[in-house]
């Protein structure tokens, strides 16, 4: 809240969202509500993440619309220099790098310098990986009628394209000016059934959404990058789905996609994928024990190592 707070660019309109925390967070709230007049605080029931931006958006009445998670900060002047770069592009969406803060270090991503419209936005959104809401400053029309799915995780996978859909042109900035904390326990660290259905469900959703578009459906470029980034999150459920027990898997939703992988790919992927993704596109055709085994156990090698070296904080 804070580093909210503390922002150079001042004609803000901060709304805190008290999602039924069971401990001091409403208190907290209310009481930087008392110090700063631009504060506004909503108590609500525990719906979620979704249920939450969703009432920040209705809610909202200024031009302009940015999302920060609970547990983040800001650099001081991130929505000075996101407006700045609205204003300078007349573009609907603008974007920073991140850092993500690790207990033992951090990570630096930075973002192409780049302003973009029409298919050139499309493009460029689908081949950045980073696609959240909370290191981004949107103009408030383009979220007409759109919200965050209140019943999924995922929910910027799922969401945000159709944001872009409307605003047609996004800016970025390569500068780390958001600062995102890696929590173990946190929905995004945490496999489950429903994690991986939601993920299943956002990343389908978002290739269906333009593959239903004659003006994006035609261009191979958007759609073979789509359909990539659709066999990556198969052969990512195949690598998590032996931590879920056999009695807590949903065998139809397991079935549903290795029908649609045996529809839709070759049987070694595509060329030009790399290894890894070719091999794990031919076990995603099966669902059985030793087709995950096949994925999953080189994947909790490399997790493995990779956890020795970023620890996230703990929930």
């Amino acid at each position: 809240i804070e580093s909210i707070l503390d922002q150079t660019y001042r004609d803000l309109e901060i709304l805190l969202i008290d999602d039924g925390s069971p401990d001091s967070c409403g208190g907290i709230c209310e009481e930087y509500a008392r110090t700063d007049a631009r504060i506004r605080v909503f108590h609500t029931e525990n719906k979620g993440l979704s249920a939450a931006r969703n009432l920040g958006i209705r809610e909202a009445k200024g031009e302009y619309i940015g999302f920060v998670d609970s547990d983040d900060w800001l650099e001081p002047d991130m929505y000075e220099r996101l407006l700045r770069r609205l204003e300078e592009t007349g573009t609907m969406i603008s974007a920073c790098g991140i850092w993500r803060e690790y207990r033992n270090g951090r990570e630096e991503h930075r973002n192409d310098d780049g302003v973009y419209f029409g298919t050139d936005a499309i493009l460029a959104w689908v081949y950045n990986p980073a696609c959240f809401a909370w290191n981004k400053l949107f103009r408030k029309t383009c979220w007409a009628g759109v919200f965050f799915p209140e019943t999924h995780t995922q929910e910027d996978i799922a969401t945000l394209h159709k944001v872009l859909f409307q605003a047609n042109s996004f800016s970025c900035i390569p500068t780390p000016l958001y600062h995102y904390r890696a929590r173990e326990g946190s929905i995004s660290h945490t496999p489950s059934m429903k994690n991986l259905m939601d993920t299943w469900d956002a990343h389908y959703g978002r290739y269906s959404f333009f593959l239903a578009h004659p003006e994006f459906n035609r261009n191979h470029e958007i759609m073979d990058h789509l359909e990539k980034l659709v066999a990556l999150t198969a052969v990512g459920i195949w690598r998590w789905i032996s931590r879920i027990p056999p009695s807590r898997r949903d065998r139809d939703f397991l079935h549903g996609i290795s029908g649609f992988v045996r529809s839709t790919y070759p049987l070694f992927g595509k060329k030009g994928w790399s290894l890894p993704l070719r091999a794990g596109i031919f076990f995603c055709r099966y669902t059985n024990d030793i087709s995950f085994a096949a994925i999953s156990v080189p994947n909790f090698v490399y997790v493995f190592l990779k956890n020795r070296t970023k620890k996230p904080f703990p929930s």
